[in-house]
């Protein structure tokens, strides 16, 4: 029944075919969604790097044609959280993905899970404390830095909070793009290196969901509306 639906969507069959050597396989990662944005099934062979437009055009592009339901090839891309299989639809999967990727902390936790020996979560909140606690304990250095980057944290807060108006914040704005685009350039270069540093590489991770969120705060703020920074 899965293959009959497909035959009448050659488009939807051909990407599937496109990560295997002998027909179709079930779609595993994000990342082959989009071929155009990741012509190799993603990083490292692909940069983890993306470029917003090109992946919004092909999202779009993907969303434009009527889809029937995909075979869902890992319990990474199924949502979890519902028993509605229309949740696990192609179109669906696609909505996740492109929401997934897009966003630069949710595409190195994604690309961690994926790759990852024991496929570690770091968007949940027990496996971001424990380390994080591991980190701290590694050396002083280490303790100070993290430390440090609350404090950025906390300040960002404040400032969001005691703002009149957007102008008050405009410094904060540019700043913040700054460590994303910094946080994501070393992520790129750690995957490029081998990838094996998972500490490492998870820390970053961690540390650019700070920035992320200090991003959606200020994309969100509001005269008098309460500020909520979570870390």
């Amino acid at each position: 029944m899965f293959l009959q639906r497909l035959i009448r969507y050659p488009s939807q069959l051909s990407l599937l075919r496109r990560y295997t050597t002998n027909g179709v396989r079930p779609i595993t990662s994000y990342f082959q969604l989009f071929p155009k944005s990741f012509p190799n099934g993603g990083p490292p062979k692909d940069s983890f790097l993306i470029n917003p437009r090109q992946l919004r055009r092909e999202y779009r592009e993907l969303q434009s044609e009527n889809h029937p339901d995909v075979l869902i090839g890992s319990s990474f891309l199924s949502d979890n959280r519902t028993n509605d299989s229309s949740k696990n639809d192609f179109s669906s999967v696609i909505n996740r993905g492109y929401v997934t990727l897009k966003n630069p902390y949710t595409r190195i936790a994604h690309y961690i899970k994926l790759n990852h020996p024991d496929h570690l979560d770091i968007t949940q909140d027990d496996v971001s404390k424990r380390i994080i606690s591991e980190h701290q304990n590694k050396s002083m250095e280490d303790s100070l830095e993290y430390k440090n980057i609350l404090m950025e944290v906390l300040e960002a807060h404040e400032q969001l909070e005691l703002a009149n108006s957007e102008s008050e914040f405009e410094g904060l704005e540019i700043e913040n793009n700054s460590r994303i685009e910094n946080s994501e350039n070393l992520i790129e270069q750690v995957i490029q290196e081998g990838g094996s540093n998972w500490d490492e590489l998870m820390m970053l991770g961690i540390q650019l969901k700070y920035w992320v969120n200090i991003q959606n705060a200020i994309k969100e703020w509001e005269p008098g509306k309460p500020v909520h920074l979570t870390h």
